[in-house]
C-alpha cells in the first residue's frame, strides 16, 4: 500500500535510519506529519537549518552556528583551558554539560567510535595531541566507555603523552563497565568526575 505513496515511503526509509526507530514507528511518525501540516513545515525548516547552518567546531568538534567555526564553549574565556575532557560523541558532551560538574574544554571523538571497531586516524587524535601541547593543557579527562575500542583510544593517548607532564585521568566509581555515559544519572556522573583516577 505504501508503495503507492513514494513521498511517504521515502520519509519512512529515512526515519527508519534513526537509532531506535523501526519501520512501523517511522510510518507512524510520517503519517502524523501528514496530518499536522504546520508542524511538518516547521520541522522541514529546522532540518534545513541543520543541514545548512550547523557545523562542527574546528577545535573540539562540538556543534556551532558561529561563522568563525568555533563553538561557544571554545570561545568562552571563563572556562578552564588547562583541562580537556575527551568524550565519545556529542550526546556524551550534552550529558556532562547539563550536569554542571565540569567547566573546562572538550574534545569530541565523533561517530567513528563504535562497537564495530575504531580507526584511530579518523578520530583526529593527532590534532588533539597537538592541541594539548599548544594550549599547555595540564589534565586530559577521558570519558570513554570501557570497551576494546575505548581502551585502544586510551592506550594511544597515554602513549603519545607519556613523556609529557600532562595528567591523564578517567572518570571512575559508579560507572559500570561498558555502560554509555548518556544513561548515567547526574549524581553518579558527579561522583565519577570527583573520583577520577590516573590512567
Amino acid at each position: 500500500m505504501i508503495d503507492s505513496f513514494p513521498v511517504i515511503g521515502n520519509i519512512v526509509d529515512l526515519l527508519s535510519k534513526l537509532p531506535g526507530v523501526g519501520e512501523k514507528t517511522a510510518l507512524k511518525y510520517s503519517l502524523w506529519l501528514v496530518e499536522h501540516k504546520e508542524d511538518s513545515k516547521l520541522l522541514s525548516s529546522y532540518l534545513n537549518d541543520l543541514g545548512n547552518k550547523v557545523k562542527l567546531c574546528r577545535k573540539c568538534r562540538n556543534l556551532t552556528l558561529n561563522d568563525d567555526g568555533l563553538c561557544d564553549i571554545c570561545k568562552d574565556s571563563s572556562r578552564d583551558g588547562s583541562t580537556v575532557c575527551v568524550v565519545e560523541n556529542i550526546e556524551n558532551f550534552f550529558a556532562i554539560e547539563s550536569s554542571s560538574i565540569y567547566n573546562g574544554m572538550y574534545y569530541i571523538l565523533g561517530s567513528s567510535v563504535s562497537s564495530y571497531g575504531v580507526d584511530i586516524h579518523n578520530l583526529g587524535l593527532d590534532f588533539l595531541i597537538n592541541r594539548i601541547f599548544q594550549e599547555n593543557v595540564r589534565e586530559v579527562i577521558l570519558v570513554i566507555s570501557s570497551t576494546i575500542e575505548g581502551d585502544l583510544i586510551t592506550q594511544y593517548i597515554k602513549e603519545r603523552l607519556k613523556n609529557s607532564k600532562v595528567d591523564i585521568t578517567r572518570i571512575a566509581y559508579g560507572i559500570p563497565v561498558g555502560v554509555n555515559v548518556n544513561f548515567i544519572d547526574r549524581t553518579t556522573l558527579v561522583e565519577a568526575f570527583k573520583s577520577r583516577r590516573a590512567v
